[in-house]
C-alpha cells in the first residue's frame, strides 16, 4: 500500500451523527429532522459497527475524533458517552487526544455541557453562524444571538478551553457593514477559534435553486472582498491568526483533526455519510440512517464507494489541500514519504502558482501568497 504523507502513528476519526432540529436551507451535509425510532437504531449500529472497524487501525489508538453532523449535540449524553466508552474500548485514544463535538446553541445547557466535558470531549464547535437576528432568520436558525451568548458562557463556565464559533458571511440583504458588526459581536465572545466560511449555494439546497452569486439579494464580489480585508484585520488584532482559507485561532487551539486531514493524515469513519481514509484507499459509509443501520445489524459493510489512491493521488490532493492553508506544502516530506517529485510532476502549474501571484516556491515549500489563499480553489485546478 501506498503510504501516507503524513506522520503514520497518528489516526483520527471521524464520526457523523445526521440527526438535527431542523433542516437549514443552505446545507448540503447528509442532515435529517431528529427521529427516536430511527436514532435508538442507528446508536446500536454505530457501536456493532465501530467494533467491526477497530482491527484496521492495527493497534493505533486515536489522536484526534471529530463528532460532526447534524447537530450531535442533540442526542442524549447517555448515548454519547457509549459512543465514546466504544471508542476506548475498542480503539483507545491517548491522552492528550483532541475530542471534538459540533454544538447548536440552542441544544445546550449548563448540566449537558457539564455533561460532555465528563465524557472526554474537551473541544466544542458552535454552529453560531450569525449573531444578528435578521440573519439568523434569513438561515433558517432556530436559536438566537442569547442562546449563543449563553452557550458561550455556561461552555466557559464549565471548563470548556478550546471553543469554535462558526459564522458564515454573503448572506441575502447583508451588507459589508452588516458583516462586520457580526463577526465583531463574535469577537466579543472571545473564542478561541473562528470558521469564517462565504455561503456556498449547493444545488440541491433551497438556496442553491433561489439564489445566484453576485446577484441581488447576495452581495457583489467587491463587497464581499472589502468585507474579507477587515475580517482578516479585525481576526488579526483579537489575536486569531489565519492558519487554513477560513479558519482562524488563538496559537495552540487549531483544530488538529484538520489540520491531519489537509496534511494528508489518515482516519477512520463511522456513520452514515461518513467518509475515511487509510493505507491509500478513500471510502464513504452509506448515506441513509436507515439502510447504514439495517446493512450492519446484518454484520455486512455499508459501503457507499471507495477508491484506491496511487502515490501520485495521494501527492496531487497533498497539495490541492495544502494550497488551503498558510503552513503550505512541504515538498520534502511529500518527496520522502510517497516518492513524488511536485518539480518533475508539476512544473507547469508551479510556474503559474509563482507568474499569478499565488504562491512563493523554494527547493523545499509551497507557501500561498495572502492573495493564493483567497484563489486556493484556482489554484488548485492548476493541477488539474
Amino acid at each position: 500500500m501506498p503510504e501516507s504523507a503524513h506522520n503514520k502513528t497518528e489516526l483520527g476519526l471521524y464520526i457523523h451523527l445526521p440527526f438535527c432540529p431542523s433542516r437549514c436551507p443552505y446545507c448540503d451535509f447528509y442532515a435529517l429532522p431528529f427521529e427516536a425510532a430511527l436514532a435508538g437504531r442507528l446508536i446500536p449500529a454505530l457501536i456493532k459497527h465501530l467494533e467491526g472497524i477497530a482491527p484496521s487501525a492495527r493497534g493505533r489508538r486515536l489522536d484526534t475524533v471529530y463528532i460532526g453532523g447534524g447537530t450531535p449535540s442533540m442526542l442524549p449524553l447517555a448515548w454519547l458517552g457509549r459512543i465514546l466508552k466504544t471508542l476506548r474500548d475498542e480503539l483507545g485514544i491517548r491522552p492528550g487526544a483532541e475530542v471534538s463535538l459540533e454544538a447548536n446553541p440552542g441544544t445546550l445547557s449548563r448540566r449537558k455541557l457539564d455533561g460532555l466535558l465528563k465524557l472526554g470531549i474537551n473541544r466544542l464547535s458552535l454552529g453560531a453562524q450569525s449573531l444578528n437576528p435578521a440573519s439568523l432568520k434569513a438561515l433558517g436558525r432556530l436559536h438566537g444571538r442569547a442562546e449563543t451568548v449563553r452557550a458561550v458562557r455556561q461552555a466557559r463556565a464549565a471548563g470548556f478551553a478550546n471553543l469554535n464559533l462558526d459564522i458564515i458571511y454573503g448572506l441575502p440583504h447583508q451588507t459589508g457593514s452588516q458583516a462586520v458588526a457580526d463577526l465583531d459581536s463574535a469577537l466579543e465572545l472571545t473564542p478561541d477559534h473562528i470558521s469564517l466560511y462565504e455561503l456556498t449555494l449547493a444545488p440541491d439546497t433551497v438556496f442553491g435553486r433561489k439564489y445566484a452569486y453576485g446577484k441581488a439579494p447576495l452581495p457583489h464580489p467587491d463587497e464581499l472582498a472589502r468585507f474579507e480585508q477587515k475580517a482578516f484585520e479585525h481576526l488579526q488584532r483579537a489575536g486569531l491568526g489565519r492558519y487554513e482559507v477560513s479558519n482562524f485561532a488563538r496559537p495552540g487551539h487549531e483544530c488538529r483533526h484538520n489540520q491531519s486531514t489537509w496534511r494528508g493524515g489518515e482516519y477512520l469513519a463511522l456513520g452514515p455519510g461518513a467518509h475515511g481514509h487509510l493505507a491509500g484507499r478513500r471510502w464513504a459509509w452509506i448515506s441513509d440512517a436507515a439502510l447504514y443501520s439495517k446493512t450492519v445489524q446484518k454484520g455486512l459493510e455499508p459501503l457507499d464507494f471507495e477508491e484506491k489512491l496511487s502515490r501520485e493521488d495521494m501527492a496531487l490532493e497533498r497539495i490541492m489541500l495544502g494550497l488551503r492553508t498558510v503552513e503550505g506544502v512541504n515538498l520534502s516530506d511529500m518527496f520522502g514519504a510517497l516518492g513524488v517529485d511536485a518539480r518533475k510532476m508539476w512544473p507547469g502549474a508551479l510556474k503559474s502558482l509563482q507568474e499569478f501571484g499565488w504562491a512563493r516556491i523554494s527547493h523545499t515549500h509551497i507557501k500561498p501568497t495572502f492573495l493564493g489563499l483567497g484563489m486556493a480553489d484556482g489554484a488548485a485546478r492548476l493541477f488539474m
